[in-house]
């Protein structure tokens, strides 16, 4: 493409970025991500200039640090071309049947819907082809190109997601809300990637991507919930039956379970906390003890692995504050729940893969960055990560 000395701005450059300023094409040199959360260094094959993430002005979409790629160049317009269609075919045709399905977003929403609307807006078109390329990222041994790719969509996902939320269409009610389902499982799986030479940090960019999330479903409610649309907090629980219906070996490891949790209330004293705290501990508690029972129960895998990847977000507010404040207890309870998924069938968006490793991850991690006088509150998920505990079911 040849420049048209258009100023500030020449129509090519206008076409092919986004909120650029002035036209200096072909004078950056190429650059690399920052590893400052959720900015990027200015790259000559992005098409936007650095990117901040949302603010907690904006339903608290959280920054988040990435990945330090150092590509090699995707030389050309038609080798993007042909990269996105890559990315379109490799989402609906393996990525969009790996994902779960549930009222917020059912298999419908993410073999159909996502795809069409993306069709209509970049508001999802962006993100979809971003979470294609994180799915063949994790997938192919840090593919450099896929690197790229994935940093390049990110960054107009989040662009166009603050946009939606600074300045709110009405059209724009149902992509804006699957534009916060695929960041939220995006940002699941990229917390979780180890930064060179960083301690592990409990993945709280998710959580909070998970509460912005939660704001932009009630504040479209009525609209959402006439397009079959819910709020996964308000999913029904999985049935549970009653324990003398049990086998012998799950009532054991039922027991098991429930003798640590009790130790741990009586560690902390629960009882005698003030009633704020004390209810959202014996909730958590309850959540943690429900879950496995319907675990023994026989209840669905793939429901299973929604209840115990968003626990921070189906108990009660206090609950996520505790995590937030990296409270010990809290921390513990959240290792039991999801320790049980390494009981479940492996699921890419959940369990993570490669560099986006999610479950090992957390467990090893909580107990790394907790005081060296409460390691022992990890025991229990520790031995079942470790197969000193084996979860089974008949």
């Amino acid at each position: 493409m040849q420049c048209d000395e258009i100023k500030p701005v020449c129509s090519n450059c206008r076409r092919r970025y986004v909120n650029i300023q002035s036209c200096n094409w072909g004078t950056k040199s190429p650059g690399k991500v920052s590893h400052v959360s959720g900015q990027f260094a200015p790259n000559e094959f992005s098409e936007s200039p650095v990117v901040h993430a949302p603010s907690e002005h904006t339903s608290n979409v959280a920054r988040i640090r990435l990945m330090n790629f150092h590509p090699s160049s995707i030389a050309s317009t038609s080798r993007w071309r042909s990269l996105e269609l890559r990315l379109m075919y490799h989402y609906g045709s393996v990525v969009s049947f790996t994902m779960p399905g549930c009222n917020g977003a059912s298999k419908e929403a993410w073999q159909r819907t996502i795809p069409q609307l993306s069709f209509e807006s970049e508001l999802l078109l962006n993100p979809m082809l971003a979470l294609s390329a994180l799915h063949l990222h994790a997938h192919s041994g840090n593919n450099s190109e896929m690197g790229l790719a994935l940093r390049r969509y990110l960054d107009r996902s989040l662009t166009k997601h603050r946009q939606a939320l600074s300045n709110p269409d009405k059209r724009l009610k149902e992509q804006l809300w699957l534009s916060s389902v695929l960041l939220s499982h995006m940002y699941w799986l990229l917390a979780h990637q180890p930064q060179p030479n960083e301690p592990y940090e409990f993945p709280l960019q998710a959580l909070r991507m998970l509460e912005g999330a939660k704001v932009i479903f009630k504040e479209n409610n009525a609209f959402l919930g006439q397009q079959g649309y819910g709020w996964l907090g308000d999913e029904t629980l999985p049935p549970v039956v009653a324990e003398d219906e049990l086998s012998d070996a799950s009532r054991t490891q039922l027991r098991g379970l429930e003798d640590d949790l009790s130790a741990l209330m009586d560690a902390f004293e629960v009882l005698s906390m003030r009633d704020d705290r004390k209810n959202v501990y014996l909730e958590a508690k309850e959540y943690v003890l429900y879950h496995y029972r319907a675990f023994f129960s026989g209840a669905d895998t793939k429901t299973l692995q929604r209840f115990a990847g968003f626990m921070a977000v189906r108990c009660q507010a206090g609950y996520l504050n505790m995590l937030k404040q990296h409270d010990p207890l809290a921390m513990a309870l959240m290792a039991r729940m999801l320790v049980l998924l390494s009981a479940l069938d492996y699921a890419w968006w959940i369990h993570g893969k490669g560099d986006y490793e999610a479950i090992d991850r957390d467990i090893r991690g909580i107990d790394e960055i907790l005081p060296s006088n409460l390691r022992w509150i990890m025991d229990w998920p520790r031995r079942v990560l470790n197969k000193d505990i084996i979860l089974s079911r008949d």
